[in-house]
């Protein structure tokens, strides 16, 4: 998988983050160099499940017992982890869809002055970010993609969710269906892409 591919579902996975800190932020008043701290350290939990899914799924992947990679079982187990991480990505577009899909699309405001209210915000909102993590790891190896699956996410997602504390803080409306429904198209493209074009 391309850098750039990465890239794509970096932004796919932070604009639920963005939501999420833009209602928190309407509520609690917090300086920019807080927001910043209290975005870091979200996109730092984030990082380490979207990491920890991918050892996960790399523990738990279907491997042929025949050596020869070209053979008929070695294809029909690698079809296998394929079909699992398409199902594993789904499920994640599947989560967002219901969310968006609830007629009062209303996010609960939590105070992320609050070092700890934050660690587990940012655990309670990574559930999406472990799976797809989970499904990563069924179709590439945690070793030789770790850098350029995680730097992405922590780079972008640190963007995002501060950027939704600047919003919260103008008062800035956000239509936050239209950027779930973002989410779901890349999440969708990205899955079909890797599943069955490589």
């Amino acid at each position: 998988m391309s850098l750039i591919e990465f890239i794509i579902l970096s932004i796919a996975l932070s604009f639920e983050i963005l939501i999420v800190m833009h209602g928190c932020s309407l509520k609690t008043k917090i300086s920019l160099t807080k927001g910043l701290a209290e975005s870091a350290t979200i996109a730092v939990i984030h990082t380490l499940l979207l990491a920890i899914g991918m050892v996960m799924g790399g523990l738990l992947h279907f491997q042929s017992p025949d050596a020869n990679p070209d053979s008929s079982t070695s294809h029909l187990w690698s079809e296998t982890n394929n079909l699992v991480y398409l199902g594993l990505m789904i499920l994640v577009a599947l989560r967002l869809l219901f969310r968006s899909g609830k007629k009062s699309r209303q996010v609960q405001p939590y105070d992320i002055s609050r070092f700890s209210t934050t660690l587990l915000l940012g655990v309670a909102t990574g559930i999406n970010t472990l799976i797809v993590g989970l499904a990563l790891g069924f179709r590439i190896s945690f070793v030789e993609n770790v850098w350029r699956a995680t730097i992405p996410l922590a780079i972008t997602m640190t963007l995002f969710a501060f950027l939704g504390v600047m919003l919260g803080r103008q008062q800035k409306e956000l239509r936050a269906r239209r950027y779930t429904l973002f989410a779901v198209l890349f999440l969708l493209a990205f899955a079909f892409k890797g599943a069955f074009w490589g």
